[in-house]
């Protein structure tokens, strides 16, 4: 599923329920991978979470850092009743597209 993508005109960057994804997997998968593909100049891709799809805030890993999701290097979320979008304050970008799967 794509949530963000630059290339289109306006961009597109939605969020996602997690548990959604899960459902499609039939059970067979623990986790959601998220893929950025394309350029990221300035800034960087935060992922955010959000109990309501309103309020969001900064995921983060156990140790409070938080989540930066890299270009070209999958990471793997374990799923979650949580609703997941990426913050891109201060991003440019023409072609930066965020897969969620």
């Amino acid at each position: 599923m794509l949530i963000t993508d630059f290339s289109q005109n306006p961009a597109i960057n939605k969020s996602v329920k997690l548990t959604e994804i899960a459902a499609c997997t039939n059970g067979r998968s623990e986790c959601v991978s998220l893929l950025a593909t394309g350029s990221v100049i300035g800034g960087e891709i935060q992922l955010q979470v959000s109990q309501d799809d309103a309020n969001y805030y900064p995921l983060t890993d156990e140790n409070g850092v938080q989540i930066i999701l890299k270009p070209n290097t999958p990471l793997y979320l374990k799923f979650a009743n949580l609703y997941l979008k990426c913050n891109l304050s201060g991003i440019s970008s023409d072609n930066l597209k965020i897969t969620v799967q």
